[in-house]
């Protein structure tokens, strides 16, 4: 265990707690517990690809079936669960305080017509209330989502974005949290302990803004400088550059070979967006290397990889790993299980589907790549710090 190569104070720290559940849902999770009494927990993503805080209020309205941008659908729904904020005894709004909040490209549009300040809780014993906590109160919801039938359709109950403000609509959580007293809003921390013997049960962490822990890594800590994109990206999220990939054959016939990118059609090579709030593994890798030297496969007529087992028999071991390299030459070596990609039955028999994509123009670290980092976020110093988790 090496000393932490962060900064940071932390005798003024606020701690939520976290999971990660890849077959179920391949984003940061937190379930947050509003009002007095407390209410239904409201499974609350934690985003640090957007801004804004929100969730849905009673009799709130998910609209979808359309597949146009901003046109509304045959479908309609009832946000379940929701903050029945008339139950809470300690409250403080609603305000009216109008809000729109959009997502991948205006394919999903959230509508807020007033805030609110109420307790939150947790399901998890250790983690303090949170008094006082500003949120935006939404009543609908539009999806961009091409239906046959209104079976219902996949849709966030609460996001809680952490990118820095820059100017945008609020609620913003961290905001809150420095209005209520936390010295150091700078910074936050997130991570994971180790991963559950059964894969579908939730890999549990920790949220702490103010500080990063000194305990829950192994090797160096690689504090990374952001390297925003050449049209200069969206103002306030984290950006990293493309670190080295490698694989080992999934066999275990040999160690891990370097595989190099492909440079897009633009000729530009992309930077990496660091978004717990988006699902999976995006990167510009060479596929046909990438799987001659793993031994995966494509989960045809998919785009993405799938493994040659059944999920739930991926071994923990079996990872893909990303090698960042930090300003000071540290390194630290994000060792990715497969399991944590998967997201269900591929399309052949006795295969996993990953949510992997290779080869593409652009570079996300969705929601899985967490699940196996410590992963600190300085504002101040406009870095991100990632180190490996025990597996």
């Amino acid at each position: 265990m090496v000393s932490l190569a962060v900064d940071v104070q932390l005798t003024n720290t606020v701690n939520l707690p976290i999971y990660y559940q890849p077959l179920i849902d391949q984003q940061v999770v937190s379930n947050l517990s509003w009002g007095t009494p407390g209410g239904n927990p409201i499974p609350t993503v934690i985003d640090t690809g957007s801004y804004g805080f929100w969730l849905h209020g009673p009799n709130s309205t998910v609209n979808s079936g359309s597949p146009y941008l901003g046109v509304l659908g045959p479908c309609n729904q009832t946000a379940e669960p929701f903050f029945d904020w008339p139950a809470s005894t300690s409250r403080d709004g609603p305000r009216a305080q109008g809000a729109a909040f959009a997502y991948g490209g205006g394919g999903k549009i959230v509508n807020c017509p007033s805030v609110i300040n109420d307790t939150v809780t947790f399901d998890v014993e250790g983690f303090a209330a949170l008094p006082n906590t500003e949120v935006a109160l939404c009543d609908f919801m539009l999806i961009k989502d091409r239906a046959t039938t209104c079976a219902g359709a996949h849709y966030d109950k609460s996001i809680m974005g952490l990118a820095r403000s820059e100017g945008s609509a609020g609620p913003h959580f961290r905001d809150g949290l420095e209005a209520n007293g936390l010295d150091n809003n700078d910074i936050y921390s997130l991570w994971f302990e180790k991963l559950p013997a059964d894969i579908n049960d939730p890999q549990h962490g920790t949220l702490m803004f103010g500080g990063a822990p000194t305990d829950k890594h192994i090797g160096d800590i690689a504090k990374v400088k952001q390297t925003k994109p050449d049209d200069g990206g969206t103002p306030g999220l984290y950006y990293v550059s493309l670190p080295e990939v490698q694989v080992a054959p999934i066999d275990g016939s040999g160690c891990p070979q370097t595989i190099e990118a492909v440079e897009p059609f633009s000729g530009v090579m992309p930077v990496c967006l660091v978004d717990t709030g988006t699902w999976g593994l995006t990167l510009p890798t060479n596929q046909t290397a990438f799987l001659e030297a793993s031994g995966l496969a494509l989960d045809s007529p998919f785009i993405t990889l799938a493994y040659p087992t059944e999920c739930k028999d991926i071994p923990a071991d079996a990872t893909i790993d990303l090698k960042f390299t930090g300003d000071d030459g540290k390194v630290a070596t994000i060792k990715l299980p497969f399991r944590n990609l998967a997201q269900g039955p591929g399309q052949q028999p006795n295969t996993c589907s990953l949510n992997l994509q290779l080869e593409d123009p652009g570079c996300t670290f969705g929601g899985s790549f967490f699940s196996a980092a410590l992963s600190i976020f300085n504002d101040a110093d406009d870095t991100v710090s990632f180190a490996q988790i025990p597996l």
